[in-house]
């Protein structure tokens, strides 16, 4: 049997988060391209399970997949946004790229943490770079470019390593969209 509740918890939250989320996919901000395919399967999903009773069990774990997804990422932008541009989204969204590097490297670290053989030392690497990065956006420093391909180089090293292929959640959630026919 479903445990609703993370449906009812899931409708909290968009009430919660509404402006942040309407001025974010309005504006098609940098920020909400991350996940804007999460969004609308989630919301599909959501809407499903109102109307149809033949919603599966598949459809129930996408659903809690995407929206504890979505919870995570809203929750980091909305620390940034209140600890260092004072609620200023607009302020925020002229950083979307280096708040966007922020989360690339929080989703390399939860895959790494999926990974049964991952080693410590590349975990502490990734968590090392997030705290630079965010010492960078709360300071309102520029992060420069090599940065960005820091990160790249260094993830692409340690999933070869570690042989495995890193598939982000937007892009999953971008078939699943297209499967729905909701694109």
């Amino acid at each position: 049997m479903r445990d609703e509740k993370v449906y009812h918890e899931y409708a909290n939250w968009k009430i919660e988060n509404h402006d942040l989320l309407k001025y974010l996919v309005e504006g098609n901000s940098d920020l909400i391209i991350r996940f804007k395919h999460v969004i609308d399967v989630t919301d599909y999903l959501y809407d499903k399970l109102i109307d149809d009773d033949q919603y599966t069990e598949e459809e129930d774990q996408i659903f809690e997949t995407g929206y504890y997804y979505l919870f995570d990422q809203v929750e980091e932008i909305v620390k940034i946004l209140k600890k260092s541009y004072h609620n200023n989204i607009k302020n925020l969204e002229r950083r979307a790229k280096d708040v966007n590097l922020l989360l690339s490297a929080i989703d390399f670290q939860n895959e790494l943490l999926g990974v049964e053989n991952f080693e410590q030392k590349d975990m502490d690497k990734l968590v090392d770079f997030e705290q630079q990065v965010l010492k960078s956006i709360e300071s309102k420093e520029e992060i420069p470019v090599t940065k960005f391909e820091e990160l790249d180089q260094m993830t692409v090293e340690m999933f070869a390593k570690l042989n495995v292929e890193y598939y982000p959640i937007n892009d999953i959630f971008l078939e699943i969209a297209d499967e729905l026919g909701i694109l």
